[in-house]
């Protein structure tokens, strides 16, 4: 029997073959890329066309539909008319730094006199913290604040910009909650459940503002030349690709291949990356990560820096610091999940929240490392670190779990809370740790257990004859991919794993041909769960995988990057199984072994990103 049909780690996505064959002939596709658009929800000819033919002309909402916009618009017009003395006031990660980039740009285009400034992360953390508002204030002496990407929690802050004599102005994207800011301008698509602009990343809504002022201000379609900038901090926040965020993004890439921008070229060049081809899920394995770096371990400001220079010369040197943070980077998020995975060994007790914390621990990576939590233990991981008895928290959820609605229902232990369902941000005094895990888990207690399942979804079954190059890259016309769109992964049911090698320095990857009797095509499976066992596995298996075009040495070949293997053979343990530590052969976020290129995958390719 089929392993893929009873797994819980696997759901087939529903197939209607009378619309697949009217998608294939109405759009002129082959079957195999109409199968996976049906799998996305696709019910038409008409769908189809406009899913394949993303246009900011046609799905670019009006950006005064979201709550505020023309308020702050107004203040900030005021603000350039009058030569008022501006602070775009980011956050530090790439979302934040993208966003701080594209509005500083504009607003000095528009006139203004701008300072942009983003907060150490060590330092002064998240928002519009005093320590934060102090610096800015001594580097600036702004008159009117902007925050981007940040500011929907600072109610607390309002006083005291106030006492320094300081306007504050926010835009944000992220779930307002009771610390919403009263009687500033601000701006916030999620101040209402439902609109086109919802989903928004926060340089999706600067974006916004940049095309209204630019409408008042006689620059009509400047805002156009910013879509590149906006695409990035979009896709490194992982927004959902709704029709609105589909269109940036689609538009957003072209711009990036024809980029002139010398901090995308010389960051691109660094990181082998190919801009001339570069594609939304390619860019979360070359630029975003180095971007990220700064903000996590060093000055954000240093990415800013490399995003707004106008000289290649000086946009090498950023370049080069990025990447030398990047693999400092590698080392110490490597370090503290090993600190963090023996903590959890000492203190999980099986319930449905995992919360640690150490002295010391690096703010840079807990993200990251909460989320390798989550990954192993499938279960919402909070990571602190704790200094002067003040322990501040990134926490990662699973499945449908909504972490943000979860620690709003012990918001009376915290200091300070931000993020949204599936990311969040926590301070609390270190002394209340162990209270904060225990109502946590109380409150994720009383969800359905189906709700902590990570199902993730395989967008069609194929035949392997079916996998030529011709059908690979027409795949490539459902792109962008991303949140709500994902690389369509595969399956092949009952073939059989031939000329199995073991291969990379570590021992841990598994090259072999699969075959199901019809036709064969040459595989490659990354981080295998016992590879010993499965070197020598001779019994029919299902296939989970990515099909890409294999481009070597002037020779192009469909090739399989499998990411899980269900063997039939009940003797051998498939990689679903609960007793594997890593259940798939998938690279864990941010990091890991990765193919330079999504259609150049060849060993002699390998890097670490």
């Amino acid at each position: 029997m089929s392993s893929l049909k009873t797994t819980h780690r696997w759901a087939v996505a529903q197939q209607n073959p009378e619309l697949e064959k009217e998608l294939s002939a109405g759009l002129g596709i082959p079957r195999l890329v109409a199968r996976i658009m049906v799998a996305h929800g696709i019910g038409s000819i008409k769908e189809g066309q406009l899913f394949l033919t993303p246009s900011l002309d046609r799905d670019w909402a009006d950006p005064l539909i979201i709550p505020g916009m023309s308020v702050v618009a107004d203040r900030v017009e005021r603000a350039i008319r009058n030569h008022e003395h501006i602070a775009v006031f980011g956050d530090f990660d790439v979302d934040g730094i993208t966003s701080t980039c594209l509005l500083t740009e504009a607003l000095r285009t528009f006139g203004a006199d701008v300072t942009p400034f983003i907060p150490h992360r060590f330092d002064e953390g998240y928002g519009l913290s005093r320590a934060a508002l102090d610096r800015v204030n001594e580097l600036a002496r702004p008159q009117l604040i902007v925050t981007v990407d940040n500011g929907i929690a600072a109610k607390e802050e309002v006083s005291y910009l106030e006492s320094l004599g300081i306007d504050l102005v926010v835009t944000d994207h992220h779930e307002p909650s009771d610390q919403v800011p009263q009687g500033v301008p601000l701006t916030d698509p999620k101040l209402e459940d439902e609109g086109p602009s919802r989903e928004l990343a926060g340089a999706g809504v600067a974006l916004k503002l940049v095309q209204v002022l630019g409408e008042r201000l006689g620059k009509p379609s400047y805002w156009r030349s910013l879509i590149e900038v906006a695409a990035l901090g979009t896709v490194s926040d992982m927004m959902p690709l709704t029709p609105e965020n589909r269109a940036l993004v689609a538009e957003g890439i072209q711009q990036m291949r024809v980029t002139a921008r010398p901090g995308y070229i010389a960051l691109a060049a660094l990181a082998k990356a190919d801009l001339s081809s570069i594609t939304a899920d390619g860019l979360s394995f070359s630029l975003i990560p180095r971007l990220n770096a700064a903000g996590r371990m060093a000055d954000p400001k240093l990415a800013l820096d490399l995003l707004l220079a106008r000289n290649p010369i000086e946009a090498s040197a950023l370049a080069a610091e990025l990447e030398e943070i990047n693999c400092q980077r590698r080392e110490i998020e490597a370090e503290l999940t090993r600190d963090a995975m023996a903590k959890v060994e000492e203190t999980y007790d099986g319930g449905r929240a995992i919360v640690v914390g150490g002295e010391g621990w690096h703010e840079g990576v807990k993200g990251i490392v909460a989320s390798r939590l989550t990954n192993r233990y499938h279960v919402p991981a909070l990571l602190f670190s704790i200094e002067d008895g003040i322990a501040h928290g990134s926490g990662r959820s699973v499945g449908k779990v909504n972490l943000f609605d979860a620690i709003e229902r012990c918001s009376d232990l915290m200091i300070r809370r931000g993020g949204h369902a599936g990311a969040v941000g926590v301070t609390i005094e270190a002394s209340k740790l162990d209270e904060f895990r225990r109502r946590l888990s109380a409150v994720l207690s009383e969800l359905p257990a189906e709700d902590f399942e990570d199902t993730d979804e395989v967008a069609a079954t194929v035949d392997l004859s079916e996998l030529n190059i011709e059908t690979i890259e027409q795949i490539s016309r459902l792109e962008p991919f991303g949140q709500g769109n994902k690389v369509p992964l595969l399956a092949a049911e009952g073939v059989t794993m031939c000329d199995r090698a073991v291969v990379g320095k570590t021992g841990e990857h598994m090259r072999f041909v699969a075959t199901d009797g019809a036709a064969s095509v040459p595989a490659i499976m990354f981080r295998v769960p016992q590879i010993d066992r499965l070197i020598n596995c001779d019994s029919a298996v299902d296939l989970v995988f990515e099909a890409v075009a294999e481009h070597w040495q002037g020779r192009v070949k469909p090739k399989l990057m499998v990411k899980d293997v269900l063997v039939r053979d009940s003797t051998l343990p498939s990689v679903d199984d609960p007793a594997c530590e890593l259940r798939r052969g998938v690279q864990p976020a941010d990091s890991g072994l990765r193919l330079e290129s999504r259609k150049r995958e060849t060993l002699a390719q390998l890097s670490y990103t």
